[in-house]
């Protein structure tokens, strides 16, 4: 593991969270203003990207990328086989199949707005992939193994959300925090399995803005049950398909 990288991607990621989602939450809380103000709202965004820069900085000083456009290729490799899409679209599946047949749904936006609000949720989620599993996940992989890595990183992401639940207004306020943290894990355990399987960060990205733009449209909320039995079954999923992937590999 490059225990370099690794720490200075955490520091920069956490020190930009700490400044604007940190004072986002502390201005929301003592002024009384929700992330609908402007400048709370700009506040929320550059700290949304806090893995995103750090993500670049740090390779940039380690000499993993030479520069910006070669860093940007990297990220939207999107030439990948099949049964990559198709795991994405299995996990999604499983996500808001189990979660709205568990704890019932109500439709939000019509369906067709997937194609208008997906590009979007890039800048709403998607764009964390290239810290968390471009950089933090599979350098944590090599001195932990899958498993491991997994569980830390969700821990880590899981605590990098929490100043936006203090921030007024924004989705984040109304959830339960350790529910939340419980489908951060059942996440986690999709996202490293697409990386482990593609060797791509594009894919991950898709597959959380999949995830994010259609809680706009499969309305429902997180119950203790839905959460552990998503964990479970995507946990389960997922070691399948790593035994699978392992297998054909070799042959």
């Amino acid at each position: 593991m490059n225990k370099k990288l690794v720490k200075e991607f955490l520091v920069i990621t956490f020190a930009i969270m700490i400044m604007f989602w940190g004072g986002g939450a502390l201005i929301s809380q003592i002024f009384d203003i929700t992330v609908n103000n402007i400048f709370l709202r700009i506040m929320h965004l550059i700290g949304g990207f806090s893995p995103t820069i750090a993500s670049y900085i740090s390779l940039k000083r380690s000499n993993k990328v030479k520069n910006f456009k070669e860093w940007l290729k990297e990220i939207f490799d999107i030439k990948h086989n099949i049964w990559t899409y198709a795991l994405v679209i299995l996990f999604v599946l499983i996500y808001y199949v189990l979660g709205c047949a568990i704890n019932g749904y109500e439709m939000g936006a019509p369906i067709y707005m997937l194609i208008i609000i997906l590009p979007m949720m890039l800048f709403g989620g998607g764009n964390e992939e290239v810290g968390w599993r471009m950089i933090l996940q599979p350098e944590l992989e090599k001195n932990f193994g899958f498993n491991i890595a997994t569980l830390f990183t969700a821990i880590i992401w899981w605590l990098w959300h929490l100043p936006i639940f203090f921030i007024k207004g924004t989705a984040n306020v109304n959830m339960n925090y350790f529910l939340f943290g419980i489908m951060c894990l059942t996440l986690c355990y999709a996202l490293a399995t697409i990386r482990k399987v593609s060797k791509g960060v594009f894919p991950c990205i898709l597959l959380h803005c999949l995830i994010n733009v259609l809680s706009a449209i499969f309305v429902f909320n997180y119950s203790p049950l839905s959460c552990v039995i998503s964990l479970i079954v995507t946990i389960l999923v997922s070691m399948l398909i790593l035994n699978i992937n392992k297998r054909y590999i070799r042959e």
